[in-house]
């Protein structure tokens, strides 16, 4: 393969160097490899390019060659970023550097505003995290591994030797005579990442398949195209998605295939940092399939209902308060609400309707009432209530979490029914609430 052509198109297809560009570098094979590249291009193209190494520290030698680095990055006329992790031995070392290393780069990109940080991850790794995550139980639209041009928290990511395998990229320094270093922890099998390297895939290779990085290697392109897919299939499903102060809702009735419903339920997840397990997300497309009504699961940082075909994220860190307070004209808070009552002017030939469950994902709650003396609390059983509830359909997990109206003489207003109703007061209150 010629690595230089292959490069020049990918910076053809993909760069605008209005902009400078982050190379990730630890002076490893693949690395070395990027930089060699990226330097040849780098006239013709117009690269501004700067060089971010991290130190793990896993090595006796990594802070020598760390300085070497910045030596060498200084006679390039690079300009260079070096950060040294300090990592916790208690922890996950592969997790833990993983997101430092993510933590530096983002403080680099809010510095310098780069069109993208470049990697130079290649085929073999592309195919070792497709098999890791398969081994992992992941689901078929998860097995997308990395992509030549991604987004990732914010910012862009190019790597342009996800064709390229290792074999192909070590002949070409060797062919160059250039040199790198050998990180020894790259063939230290304590490591997730090593053991792959060292005894998975050659036994794979061995045993089953020659062509198995190429195989892995389809198939992450065959997760990535049905991705492709199901985003385009559901993308009117999120247009109708609401998310509030109170927590997300999303209508899910229009969809009745359980691979769409968990490719949704997963991109939820993702937004709002949730972790579905693969029994809890079973559990709730079963739920969504068969209209399962008022069902809750509790999580860590935040509950998940569902309701005949809908779907809900609730935040739950509001005040829910036992009290009650006298409705005045103004503003004024109760617990976590906002308060405000205003007399308008009516003239007794409009309909009224009272705001719906869908109103508070919107966080606009409004009632209109006759001028009376009202007092604010939250509902306690009421047979009235309950029926009116059930009729108009407001889910039992969403009744008690709002506040309701009544006068003296105990008739009781509500946020959620949506009822319609006429007025014949000259003046009338109208009361709104939204989450503060």
């Amino acid at each position: 393969m010629d690595l230089l052509k292959n490069f020049k198109k990918f910076l053809s297809d993909n760069s605008d160097f209005k902009k400078p560009i982050l190379l990730a570098y630890s002076g490893g094979v693949d690395s070395t490899c990027l930089l060699d590249l990226l330097l040849k291009c780098r006239d013709e193209y117009k690269i501004d390019l700067h060089v971010a190494h991290v130190d793990h520290g896993w090595r006796e030698e990594s802070s020598s060659q760390a300085l070497e680095i910045e030596k060498k990055m200084k006679e390039l006329k690079i300009t260079f970023h070096l950060k040294k992790l300090k990592l916790d031995s208690n922890k996950n070392l592969e997790n833990e550097s993983r997101n430092q290393r993510l933590l530096f780069f983002k403080t680099l990109f809010k510095e310098y505003e780069y069109q993208a940080l470049i990697t130079a991850h290649q085929k073999d790794d592309l195919a070792e995290t497709v098999l890791k995550r398969f081994l992992e139980g992941a689901n078929i639209f998860s097995l997308t591994s990395m992509q030549k041009v991604s987004k990732f928290d914010g910012f862009t990511i190019f790597r342009p030797l996800l064709d390229e395998t290792k074999k192909d990229i070590v002949a070409y320094l060797n062919r160059n005579e250039i040199k790198y270093y050998i990180d020894s922890t790259n063939e230290n099998t304590k490591f997730l990442r090593a053991k792959m390297r060292v005894d998975i895939f050659p036994f794979l290779q061995k045993h089953f398949n020659k062509q198995i990085l190429d195989n892995l290697a389809q198939i992450s392109s065959y997760s990535s195209e049905l991705n492709s897919y199901l985003e385009l299939k559901i993308s009117k499903v999120f247009e109708k998605m609401k998310i509030s102060p109170f927590g997300l809702y999303i209508d899910l009735n229009g969809m009745d295939q359980s691979l769409e419903l968990k490719f949704i339920l997963k991109k939820i997840a993702r937004l709002k940092d949730l972790d579905l397990s693969r029994g809890i997300l079973e559990k709730l497309v079963l739920w969504l399939l068969e209209k399962k009504p008022n069902l809750k699961l509790n999580l860590k940082n935040g509950n998940i209902c569902v309701d005949r075909g809908y779907l809900f994220i609730l935040k739950n860190d509001y005040k829910t308060l036992n009290g009650k307070i006298l409705v005045k004209e103004g503003s004024f808070d109760f617990g976590s609400w906002r308060v405000n009552v205003s007399k308008i002017n009516n003239d007794g030939n409009k309909n009224y309707l009272s705001s719906n469950w869908q109103n508070l994902f919107s966080n606009n709650l409004t009632i209109h009432l006759p001028e009376n003396k009202y007092y604010m609390s939250y509902p306690e059983t009421n047979k009235y209530l309950k029926k009116l509830w059930e009729n108009n359909k407001v889910a039992a997990f969403l009744r008690r979490e709002v506040p309701i109206v009544c006068s003296e003489n105990k008739t009781t207003y509500d946020f959620l029914s949506g009822r319609k109703f006429k007025l014949k007061d000259k003046e009338i209150l109208k009361i709104a609430i939204k989450l503060k």
